[in-house]
């Protein structure tokens, strides 16, 4: 088993509360490895995470934060446990080369179909309706 997958509750982790405080820390390295680690650990810990999920979207929108494409994958993987996948996407955008496309999961996979969802029927409006979208 290779540590990108290691099953973080297997390895002794019960909690991300350590690793979600460093997110209140000033220095942005702090910040930087908070991020690395949630985003390790976030399809086990998503609900708890979920309760940050605006700090880390401020991290996001901070145009002088330098991992804001780490925030943006983190947010979304958040969302996407969250079932809110209009938000999920949105979040994924902004991560940009950081989202794996060629990863085989249901994230990615979630991610993709509501991408094309949304392509369609902003596509059908234009075609039934002239809207310009």
């Amino acid at each position: 088993m290779s540590v990108s997958t290691l099953n973080y509750t297997s390895a002794g982790i019960t909690s991300a509360a350590g690793v979600i405080s460093l997110l209140s820390e000033p220095q942005p390295e702090l910040k930087k490895f908070a991020l690395n680690k949630l985003n390790l650990i976030v399809h086990e810990f998503w609900a708890e995470i979920s309760d940050v999920v605006d700090k880390i979207e401020i991290l996001f929108e901070d145009e002088t934060f330098e991992e804001r494409e780490l925030s943006a994958l983190v947010a979304s993987k958040v969302y996407y446990h969250l079932g809110a996948y209009d938000d999920a996407l949105h979040f994924a955008l902004g991560a940009a080369s950081l989202l794996d496309l060629n990863q085989y999961s249901e994230y990615v996979d979630t991610v993709v179909a509501r991408a094309i969802d949304q392509y369609t029927a902003k596509r059908v409006r234009m075609v039934d309706y002239g809207e310009d979208v």
